[in-house]
């Protein structure tokens, strides 16, 4: 579950100065992140641990404190803790999402510092847009990981693992959609100077396809601790999992309009497809794929075995025919889907 960024291959594969300087900005950030949302934890169990040591003193001495002055200073003490607590909550939650906004600030500022171009030449929108997304992406189960463990107290990771998702889950969540957000604007920007650049359009969808898998499960673990706020927060993503998910579609339908015979475009689209489970339009870009490459073996395969998926049973066995004849080596994989269909 743990982030990775020294050996992301994609980082490592780019010979570019803004790709190679990324990874020192994205542990930057990360380290922000951990450190805003960890004072605030931190913050909460001390005075959780202050209250209970004052509850407990005062019980213990209770038999002491027959004189009715050394009673009210306790209770006191005891009430002006709590107010103190009160007072400071609410301070402490308006400022961390101006923190976490202000760490959004300074890694897209250090990303235009570092970029060759300017503001509004070549892909430089684009360029910020993709740092936001992967920044999006080392997010991914990164509640699970706010605490090191030492190795000699291994055997608790897990129950520390599940403290600290319930604890920050919800931290990294409304990041995820500051970073996507951020995306999004920087794409709306370079469309506004490139309209028809197809590059940036497919990559605007991938974005919004993003968004969709985000509200569509923000719980993908079924055992997560904080399961019961995603069942609070379930009327909201299921609105949201559609506005984003008719966005993807919309620029889909772009790049179908101006590149109707392009396989890359007809590839992105099925795979925009797969990733927001409407496997209906994924078989009809498949089918396109298909037509546009009549000898590639694999796209057969591939369409084969989403037909077996979609109880197409009839269409999947003459998939498997043609590969057989063909003496395609994976044909028997593919039979092996027949009957995978889920009613």
């Amino acid at each position: 579950m743990a982030t990775q960024l020294d050996n992301d291959p994609l980082v490592s594969c780019d010979t570019g100065y803004f790709q190679y300087t990324l990874p020192r900005y994205y542990r930057s950030v990360l380290k922000e992140f951990r450190k805003v949302s960890r004072s605030f934890v931190n913050f909460n169990f001390f005075f959780f641990i202050v209250i209970v040591a004052e509850l407990s003193a005062f019980f213990a001495s209770l038999p002491l404190l027959h004189r009715s002055v050394l009673f009210a200073i306790s209770l006191s003490v005891f009430f002006l803790t709590c107010f103190s607590y009160c007072v400071l909550l609410f301070y402490f939650q308006a400022r961390k999402p101006e923190q976490i906004l202000r760490i959004k600030d300074r890694f897209l500022q250090s990303c235009r510092q570092i970029l060759s171009s300017s503001s509004g030449e070549g892909p430089h929108h684009l360029s910020i847009a993709e740092a936001f997304s992967k920044l999006s992406n080392y997010l991914h189960d990164f509640e699970w990981n706010f605490y090191k463990i030492p190795s000699i107290f291994q055997f608790a990771a897990p129950f520390i693992s599940k403290i600290s998702a319930y604890f920050y889950w919800e931290d990294v969540f409304e990041m995820k959609q500051l970073l996507l957000c951020a995306s999004v604007d920087e794409h709306l920007q370079q469309i506004r100077l490139t309209p028809t650049d197809l590059e940036v359009h497919a990559s605007l969808a991938s974005v919004y396809v993003s968004f969709a898998k985000l509200y569509k499960d923000p719980m993908p673990s079924s055992d997560h601790p904080r399961n019961h706020r995603a069942r609070k927060l379930q009327p909201f993503c299921e609105e949201q999992f559609k506005i984003y998910s008719r966005l993807a579609m919309e620029e889909f339908k772009i790049l179908s309009h101006y590149a109707s015979n392009d396989p890359w475009v007809h590839e992105q689209m099925a795979l925009g497809y797969r990733d927001l489970g409407i496997p209906e339009e994924e078989v009809k870009e498949v089918e396109l794929l298909l037509k546009l490459r009549p000898q590639d073996k694999e796209i057969l395969f591939r369409l084969g075995s989403l037909y077996f998926q979609q109880g197409m049973n009839a269409k999947g066995l003459q998939v498997y025919e043609d590969l057989k004849k063909n003496h395609f080596k994976k044909a028997e994989d593919l039979i092996s889907s027949y009957g995978t269909f889920k009613i």
